[in-house]
């Protein structure tokens, strides 16, 4: 099993606390102002820019989230499992004949003179 380094298992075990829906709503649409001081509302990026959403502690926390989604050079190869039923049952010579395209496969195989018609 991979290590996770000590960030990423302290961001796992407590996630970041979001703004409450009613303090980003307010910023956004100005309600948290009196009205002689009402603005008119900011563009949608501007509005955040200014929110608590972009405080360092969230910006942190989320970048880190982010990466652990994206793994460029994972190991792989853990995919294929063989099993022999599932082959056969798959891929296997009464699959072709029962399947509505499986008879033209086995005769294009027969044409080029393969050994092996399927599995």
């Amino acid at each position: 099993m991979p290590r996770i380094l000590k960030q990423v298992a302290q961001l796992l075990a407590r996630p970041p606390a979001l703004p409450h829906a009613s303090s980003v709503v307010s910023t956004l649409t100005g309600l948290h102002r009196p009205s002689s001081q009402r603005l008119t509302p900011l563009p949608f990026a501007l509005a955040f820019q200014s929110s608590s959403l972009l405080t360092p502690s969230f910006v942190g926390r989320s970048s880190a989230l982010l990466q652990l989604n994206q793994v460029r050079w994972g190991s792989r190869g853990t995919e294929y499992q063989p099993s022999q039923r599932v082959r056969k049952r798959r891929h296997g010579f009464l699959a072709r004949k029962k399947s509505q395209h499986g008879p033209k496969i086995l005769a294009r195989r027969r044409a080029k003179g393969r050994k092996f018609l399927s599995h």
